[in-house]
């Protein structure tokens, strides 16, 4: 049985013939099917870290580069052209053989049609690149579908009025009214449904192009049917007068007016002047609540003096003991968090004595952290406008800071700013409140639990609390549902929360046209801000903003 070689059943070149006139193999080396050319040949095998084919540059089109957004605008525009190009070659009064033959063929299909769709094109296009505008009505897929659906109803309806089934092909080819597509669809419709069938049909087709292109139900569409119908039958339920009788109209409340003649005014007498008394707007006088009557007061947390002192005297033993010695030379206890001041005392070295350096005292933060069994420890070194370093460390129980507290404090007083608000204390138990003004884009972030949304109910309170409807109008968004609906009904409210998705984009734009119409009220009356503006209005006694 002959041998077959690795190479045999891949390259049929190298089988020598069996029989007697087979040539033996030749000595020597062998010669690899990677080596071998077309014609058996060797060749030089590819060089190392080249590959033997170049990958193809994959080129984009343009289409794909562009954003969703500028396609459409693409198509917009693409409509608008094609549509204001076809009525310019309809109406004008010469036509070249090519331009003859498309009007000829889209007559035939689309009868009279042809004079709808650049209508529509134009008018879709223009939809479509002015669509940001809000008080157009937005474009979506369900909207076009009933545009397409309504021109085909237009072109069966024109079709069913002008031919009857047996002459639609007829009328179709003459290109009156809905072309072949109209007359294939008014056969399908008459053919299967009857006359009555059909008619039927087309009426029910009208309706749900109209409920697609408005964006209402069937029901809002017939909200007008029972008013009708209580009015005609008030109409016939009224009396008809006999032979004889006036019919005299009568008041809301019974009774038959009097036709009174008019007064004679003899001539050149002057005309009494005329007056309009317009109501006047209801004057509400708002009072701000008492912070007594609405929010509690916070208890005083009761403090371990003993149990401070001893993590004072455990942090210098234990500073000390890694050859950083220093001293508290201050306690400061947050509603979190105690804040030890430590003084950095001298150490003996070869040089004499040095003082313990910064950078190591922060080093030992978790050898501090586990001798005094907290599960985490913050340095601040140094304190600005110290001297010591600060070491906080967690308390083992928190404070309750109370907003009472914090709005009857005097720092807060002393700020007269209406949005001014109280944030909280800092780890020295010293309260802190700020203004919107100085932070115009505010962010709250942290984790769950951090106390976000105490953080902006707190915010909203201290608003509430320092200005009245008169001075502060807010707009709240809350897709959540659940953080702020618990505002609405306040008077300071534009509207009830928002808390549909698709009801924030109109929102924020009243926003943005209200603040470009504010600009301009403060250019006419050469005012730089609201506060001017409003002092300028109270003097000319006008109403405020």
């Amino acid at each position: 049985m002959p041998l077959k070689t690795p190479f045999s059943a891949s390259n049929k070149s190298d089988t020598q013939p069996k029989g007697k006139g087979a040539i033996p193999p030749a000595k020597g080396k062998a010669v690899t099917p990677s080596a071998r050319g077309k014609d058996g040949g060797k060749q030089p095998a590819p060089k190392k870290g080249k590959s033997a084919r170049q990958p193809e540059p994959v080129s984009i089109s343009w289409w794909d580069a562009l954003t969703p957004e500028r396609r459409l605008d693409v198509v917009g525009a693409i409509m608008a052209v094609v549509g204001l190009i076809t009525v310019l070659i309809l109406f004008s009064a010469q036509h070249s053989a090519p331009t003859a033959e498309i009007m000829r063929v889209m007559s035939q299909v689309l009868g009279w049609g042809i004079y709808i769709l650049p209508i529509g094109l134009i008018l879709m296009g223009l939809w479509l690149i002015l669509r940001r505008i809000e008080k157009l009505p937005p474009l979506s897929l369900e909207r076009a579908t009933g545009i397409i659906l309504f021109f085909l109803w237009l072109l069966v309806a024109m079709h069913s009025i002008i031919a009857v089934p047996t002459m639609a092909e007829q009328a179709a080819m003459d290109g009156a009214g809905g072309g072949y597509i109209g007359s294939l669809v008014e056969r399908i419709l008459f053919n299967s449904f009857g006359v009555w069938g059909a008619w039927v049909a087309l009426l029910a087709w009208f309706l749900i192009t109209i409920t697609m292109i408005f964006d209402i139900s069937v029901e809002d569409l017939f909200r007008w049917v029972n008013p009708v119908f209580v009015k005609i039958r008030g109409l016939l339920a009224m009396p008809k007068p006999q032979a004889g009788e006036s019919v005299l109209p009568e008041t809301s409340n019974g009774f038959i007016p009097l036709n009174r003649p008019a007064a004679v005014v003899p001539p050149g007498t002057p005309a009494a002047p005329v007056t309009t008394v317009r109501p006047a707007d209801a004057v509400i006088n708002w009072k701000l609540p008492d912070l007594k009557d609405i929010l509690d007061s916070g208890s005083a947390p009761s403090v371990n003096e003993e149990f401070i002192q001893q993590r004072a005297r455990l942090i210098q033993e234990t500073l000390a003991s890694f050859g950083a010695p220093v001293q508290v030379v201050e306690i400061n206890r947050g509603p979190t968090i105690t804040q030890f001041g430590v003084e950095p005392l001298f150490v003996e070295t070869r040089n004499g004595r040095t003082k313990v350096r910064v950078n190591k005292i922060a080093s030992l933060a978790d050898d501090l952290a586990l001798a005094l069994a907290a599960p985490r420890i913050r340095i601040q070194a140094p304190v600005p406008g110290h001297s010591y370093v600060g070491i906080e460390v967690p308390n083992e129980e928190m404070m309750l800071v109370a907003l009472r507290d914090l709005l009857e404090t005097e720092a807060l007083q002393r700020n007269t700013n209406p949005l001014r608000f109280a944030l909280g204390k800092d780890v020295t138990g010293h309260p802190i409140n700020t203004t919107l003004e100085t932070m115009p884009h505010l962010l709250i972030a942290g984790t769950t639990g951090s106390g976000k949304s105490v953080c902006v109910n707190a915010i909203l309170t201290c608003f509430l609390l320092h200005n009245t409807p008169d001075d502060l109008r807010l707009i709240l968004i809350d897709p959540k549902r659940v953080e702020l609906t618990g505002y609405n009904g306040i008077p300071h409210l534009l509207s009830p929360v928002v808390v549909e998705i698709d009801r924030v984009i109109g929102a924020l734009q009243w926003m943005t046209r209200e603040m470009d119409k504010r600009y301009h009220l403060f250019a006419q009356a050469g005012s730089r801000n609201i506060t001017d503006y409003n002092a300028k209005m109270k003097l000319q006694g006008s109403k405020k903003l």
